[in-house]
This record gives C-alpha cells, sequence and structure tokens, in this order.
C-alpha cells in the first residue's frame, strides 16, 4: 500500500537532498574574489563564473539519500527491509551532512586556499539550509517510526489469529 503516511514522508526526504543540490549552501570570501559554495562545486561568484573547485562526493552523497528514500517507498511490502533502508539512509545523510558542514570549509577549502596563499572566510547559508536539513532528519525519523507502528500492527494482528 504506498498511501501510507511513511510515503509522505519519505517522498519529502527524497526530494529534500534533490534541493539541496542546487542550493547555495555557503559563500567564502577571500583577497581576491568572493566564491559560492554549493554541493557540487565552488564557483566564482561572477555570472558564469569559473568552477575552481569540484565536490562530486557531496552530490553523489546527497543523490544516494535521494535514491534511498525512493527506494525505501515501493518497499513496502516487506517493511523490515523498509526500515533497515531508511536506517541506511539516515546514517548516508549524517555522513552527507559531515562533508556539507564540516569536511568541506574546514578541510578541504584550507588545503585550496592555503595553496594559492589566500585568505579566506567562510559563511554558511545558514536559515533555509538549517530548515532542510532538520525537515530531511524529521521526515526520515517519522517514516521510520510510523513503519514500526505499521509492522506491529500487522504482528497484532497475526497474533490474533
Amino acid at each position: 500500500m504506498i498511501q501510507r503516511v511513511q510515503s509522505i514522508f519519505l517522498l519529502v526526504a527524497a526530494i529534500i537532498p534533490i534541493v539541496l543540490i542546487f542550493l547555495p549552501l555557503g559563500y567564502v570570501d577571500t583577497d581576491l574574489a568572493r566564491y559560492v559554495y554549493n554541493s557540487i562545486s565552488l564557483k566564482e561568484m561572477v555570472p558564469d563564473g569559473a568552477s575552481v573547485l569540484r565536490l562530486y562526493y557531496v552530490a553523489f552523497c546527497l543523490f544516494l539519500t535521494a535514491g534511498l528514500s525512493g527506494v525505501a517507498i515501493f518497499m513496502f511490502k516487506n517493511r523490515v527491509k523498509q526500515m533497515q533502508v531508511v536506517s541506511i539512509t539516515m546514517i548516508v545523510f549524517l555522513i552527507t551532512l559531515l562533508l556539507m558542514l564540516w569536511v568541506c570549509p574546514d578541510i578541504v577549502f584550507k588545503k585550496f586556499f592555503n595553496a594559492r596563499m589566500e585568505s579566506f572566510m567562510f559563511t554558511f547559508n545558514t536559515v533555509p539550509l538549517l530548515i532542510l536539513i532538520c525537515v530531511e532528519a524529521v521526515c526520515l525519523f517519522m517514516a521510520n517510526r510510523f513503519i514500526k507502528k505499521d509492522e506491529a500492527l500487522v504482528r497484532s494482528a497475526d497474533r490474533l489469529r
């Protein structure tokens, strides 16, 4: 039955990572230029700005999160597997958050700008980023919770037979 509450949560959880791929996550200000950071690349903030650093692993993790959420929607016949897939999706999303919010700004950007002998300041695009991250986490948690409730209901009905 695809028309369950957890399917709506999983659909929202599949859409949000796609939005996060194209949303600017933050800005990098240096002595020479200003750059915009999204999950695909670090681009110079001018019209048709050149991409100075590719970050495909963050975009890949976001696509993986969206794909796993989409796959979990159609696993409604096997609720135990569906719970496992949603749990794996939560772990992948946590890894993605670590990559987006800590590894790239603190490790990758420091190496890149230190190699170019530039000082930099990184600022996050905080409000939309935090709202989307919180909504994604809540949707995955609630989907897992409702799947567990369905499984408990089915098991209790089996005991009555």
